[in-house]
């Protein structure tokens, strides 16, 4: 019997495995990553270990993380139940955990559910893997691998898998340590839809009419993302457009400038503010300072919008409704006489690309050293699939109290006439204009009048 032979009759579910996935279940190590392309079947070699790891270890517990519950029930149950149903069909699966009849429980999330995620404090896990690791949030996830997993592991020395295809914006902990190695410690895996024998034929004609239909090459970054597997910034996907980052021509002072704050609320997710000021006689907007903070109490947020006032003088201050209560609001304007209007958030898609056309023209610009939190997410965001909004996933809070802002300031910003400077010629065709119009209104005024007629005889 040979090495595979004796492993299958141990572990058979891993017999569903091509010998790179194979290669990422054995792994030794403890933090092991899978960058693949997609239908690689990266998600296919999850549900076999969390199967495999769980029946041979009684009254154990395992964790699948992916970006979403509905995540969750469209990508990871499909392969988990077919292989259940072969190996393990006496387990009981719910929405949010599988039960095997040895005790041992798999918990699964989606990591929009915070609430369920803190629960896991305190308990032992003998592995987790999380899914999609490339479109999280980037502090959730390092606040979900720092805070809560890595503990969550250290007593039975259990396993931590990163796996996900590359994402367009090519930052953050997965692509650090995928592709910079930032981080030692990693046993790092890569295959494409191409080492899999059940994708590999469809996979490369797929690939073949990609380059086709797109008129384009082996370069093209999405191709080089969803076919190779690679990093690749792809600008197209970028949803917002290259940004000039400088400070005022002339300082900001509050007798000179106008201000509009915006708030994009959240509790999890950081609580974010966001300045744009511009001088009165010029329609040039810049970005002043952005921040945010997570787990802020009503009079946390009030604190920093007393002291946000008391420095810029605000014309208006907006919010996100939805990330607030009408009494949350109240209690703002009764409390702390701080009048807080609902933010525009309507057509987000439109108003992306006027904020993109003013960044591009220099319109809009982004002050140094105080939006350096705004400035990484500006390079990181990406559109979804239909280009309404941002990828689900992608940190934005600063990005969107930005937005609120920046929508506020337009209707100030249009108001202010611009005196452009002229040449020569254009000079004297006004001049001549303004004769011709005075001449003609000279002549309409004296129309009827005879005096004219009666002294042109002497003339």
């Amino acid at each position: 019997m040979n090495e595979l032979e004796q492993l299958y009759k141990i572990a058979p579910v891993y017999s569903e495995l091509f010998d790179k996935q194979l290669a990422f279940a054995l792994s030794p190590s403890r933090f092991i990553t899978a960058l693949c392309s997609s239908r690689a079947g990266k998600t296919k070699v999850c549900a076999a270990i969390a199967i495999q790891e769980l029946i041979t270890r009684p009254n154990s517990l395992g964790l699948y993380l992916a970006l979403t519950d509905k995540s969750v029930a469209d990508i990871f149950f499909p392969p988990l139940k077919e292989f259940l149903s072969k190996y393990c069909p006496e387990a009981k699966v719910t929405a949010d955990e599988v039960a095997f009849p040895n005790g041992s429980k798999l918990l699964i999330a989606g990591a929009n559910n915070m609430a369920k995620i803190e629960s896991f404090r305190g308990i032992k896990l003998l592995f987790c893997i999380i899914d999609e690791a490339a479109s999280f949030r980037q502090h959730i996830l390092k606040y979900l691998i720092d805070e809560i997993i890595i503990q969550r592991l250290s007593d039975l020395q259990g396993k931590l898998m990163l796996i996900g295809t590359p994402a367009a914006h090519c930052m953050g902990l997965f692509y650090d340590i995928t592709e910079l190695n930032l981080e030692e410690g990693w046993d790092n895996h890569r295959w494409t839809a191409l080492d899999n024998p059940h994708m590999a034929e469809q996979w490369n004609k797929d690939a073949k009419l990609f380059l086709q239909r797109k008129k384009t090459t082996e370069a093209n970054p999405k191709y080089r993302r969803e076919f190779k597997g690679q990093w690749a910034t792809d600008e197209e996907a970028l949803m917002i457009k290259p940004f000039t980052v400088n400070n005022p021509i002339t300082p900001f002072n509050i007798e000179s400038w106008r201000t509009v704050i915006a708030i994009d609320f959240g509790f999890n997710d950081q609580t974010a503010f966001s300045v744009i000021g511009w001088r009165k006689d010029m329609p040039k907007a810049y970005v002043l300072e952005t921040f945010g903070e997570s787990k802020l109490s009503v009079s946390g947020i009030a604190q920093h919008l007393i002291r946000l006032k008391q420095k810029y003088k605000p014309m208006k201050i907006v919010g996100d409704p939805a990330g607030a209560s009408k009494i949350i609001i109240a209690e703002y304007a009764e409390k702390y006489h701080i009048y807080i209007d609902a933010a525009q958030k309507s057509n987000k898609a439109d108003y992306i690309e006027i904020f993109n056309d003013a960044l591009l023209n220099d319109e809009l610009i982004l002050c140094p050293n105080t939006t350096n939190e705004l400035q990484k997410e500006m390079k990181a965001v990406v559109w979804n699939e239909g280009h309404t909004r941002e990828l689900e996933g992608t940190k934005c809070d600063h990005l969107d109290a930005t937005l609120y802002a920046f929508r506020e300031t337009l209707e100030y910003l249009e108001k202010i006439v611009v005196l452009k400077p002229i040449d020569d010629a254009e000079r004297e065709r006004q001049f001549m204009a303004q004769v011709i119009k005075e001449d003609k209104k000279r002549q309409e005024n004296h129309k009827g009048d005879t005096f004219f007629d009666d002294i042109s005889s002497f003339l």
